[in-house]
């Protein structure tokens, strides 16, 4: 009996390790079409015009957050449950996620039009956009599907796809000199093509359809809403540093800080796409064995801090070949918002974890108190930085307001689960990531890929030789 259920959950780990490689590869490569799309979109812009687009995305990201409530997360968990009745928990989810959608952004339109500052152009464009996070949101509360399933390679593709064609669009546009507008709206193309994909594949593991029941509707707004509400607060600190440099600054300032913050993004969706995997185990396990629920958290926790801390250290090194790759001269003032932002990166792949955690133990109602605390520090801290320092200001407080939402989310896990993980992993992580930046700033060779080439080797050389990694660990990934 003990050897079976060791081999059940080594066939488990074998399984996410895949899925998360195969996740981890689609999002790599979602992640580089994605940042060439933006470096065109950038250089053909300009920093003020790059700044008016990300006013419009910063803006309705914050309605997008307000239609989510929580129902991504939700959804997993219910559909993990034994028994569960997928097609009738995926069908209410979907719909529920319709109507928040149509209403919420609904009310964007209204909220924009009494904006004063913003632009007529600006108004248009958080209109045309409004599609695009529609067709995104849906997609997204899909993929709890393909999470159950262990199924990442079919959501990838949809992914890559989309992003292939948006840049060959932003290529066209970029050789024909458009404006922001040109540009949302191939955002716009791109999201409805991956939502299309996603949509049909999803159909072929839980045949979902339209119908609802109110009552189903009304439960799952009342579990979900702890959810929603904690989404709400992260999205304040999230996008509101943007916001708040578009009202008290120029678009310059803001295309500037979002520069870098671009680079961010497409790097933090990884810890979510890994907690994602390993969701459906915290959640079962907690209930059916805390030794393994502790087991699979302490693993996380290592496999994420040796995955954050080579890109913090080297980001922090390669900040300007980094910044000069994707914008060029006329953004050399982010390359210091990039190295502030990059140590958000540590704090942002362990708050992935503990925030997936605590939903995971039920703890969600509580997780309000920790994101509400870090929305009133953001908000009043950007007031007052931003006003004095601006992107740069803005930097510090991203950085602060991750840190100090990782620490509270872990004091809450420590509260209910009793325990405290074990560094090893990070301590041997920053070692590692130490004797790879001191062979970087010594090498002979220039040039951003080379030295990326050189770092990744390095890293991994001296955590296998310091056994920070194991040869198991590789063979998790690469047994059939």
């Amino acid at each position: 009996m003990l050897f079976m259920e060791q081999k059940m959950l080594n066939d488990i780990k074998q399984k996410v390790a895949k899925n998360t490689v195969i996740s981890f590869s689609g999002k790599i490569a979602s992640s580089l079409l994605g940042l060439i799309s933006i470096a065109f979109i950038a250089r053909e812009l300009g920093p003020e015009g790059f700044g008016s687009y990300n006013v419009v995305i910063a803006f309705l990201y914050i309605f997008s957050v307000f239609a989510d409530f929580g129902l991504y997360n939700l959804l997993i968990r219910e559909v993990s449950k034994p028994q569960a009745d997928e097609k009738e928990v995926v069908s209410n989810i979907f719909i529920t996620r319709v109507f928040l959608l149509l209403f919420f952004y609904f009310l964007s339109f209204v909220v924009v039009y009494f904006i004063p500052v913003y632009s007529f152009e600006i108004k248009l464009g958080v209109v045309i956009a409004s599609l695009g996070f529609v067709f995104l949101s849906l997609s997204q509360v899909l993929m709890g599907i393909f999470q159950k399933y262990l199924k990442t390679l079919l959501p990838a593709i949809a992914d890559v796809s989309a992003r292939i064609v948006q840049l060959i669009l932003v290529i066209y546009l970029y050789q024909k000199g458009s404006d922001f507008i040109d540009f949302l709206l191939v955002f716009v193309f791109g999201s409805l093509i991956n939502f299309l994909l996603v949509f049909v594949f999803a159909k072929r593991f839980i045949p979902f359809d339209f119908s609802f029941k109110k009552a189903s509707m009304s439960k799952i707004l009342k579990q979900s809403w702890p959810l929603a509400a904690s989404s709400v607060l992260v999205l304040i600190y999230f996008k509101g540093d943007t916001l708040i440099l578009s009202f008290l600054k120029d678009f310059k300032d803001v295309g500037i800080y979002n520069m870098a913050y671009k680079v961010i993004e497409n790097i933090i969706f990884f810890p979510a796409m890994f907690v994602g995997l390993v969701m459906p185990l915290l959640s079962n396990y907690f209930i059916s064995n805390k030794d393994n629920f502790k087991k699979v958290f302490q693993k996380s926790f290592d496999f994420l801090n040796i995955v954050s801390i080579p890109i913090v250290f080297g980001g922090f090194y390669l900040a300007p070949e980094i910044i000069n790759l994707i914008g060029g001269s006329q953004y050399e003032g982010a390359i210091p918002v990039f190295r502030i932002l990059i140590f958000s990166i540590f704090f942002m792949f362990l708050g992935a974890l503990f925030g997936n955690s605590i939903i995971a133990i039920h703890k969600q109602k509580q997780v309000m108190f920790v994101y509400g605390a870090g929305a009133v520090f953001n908000i009043s801290a950007n007031l007052y930085f931003i006003e004095k320092y601006s992107y740069i200001g803005a930097s510090f407080v991203n950085v602060a307001t991750e840190l100090l939402v990782t620490f509270l989310m872990f004091v809450i896990i420590y509260k209910y689960i009793k325990y405290i993980p074990k560094i090893t992993a990070l301590l041997k992580a920053v070692l590692s990531a130490s004797i790879m930046t001191t062979i970087l700033m010594i090498f002979p060779v220039g040039g951003f890929f080379i030295l990326l080439f050189v770092g990744i080797f390095v890293y991994f050389s001296s955590m296998y030789l310091i056994k920070g990694i194991s040869k198991e660990d590789f063979n998790l990934f690469l047994k059939k």
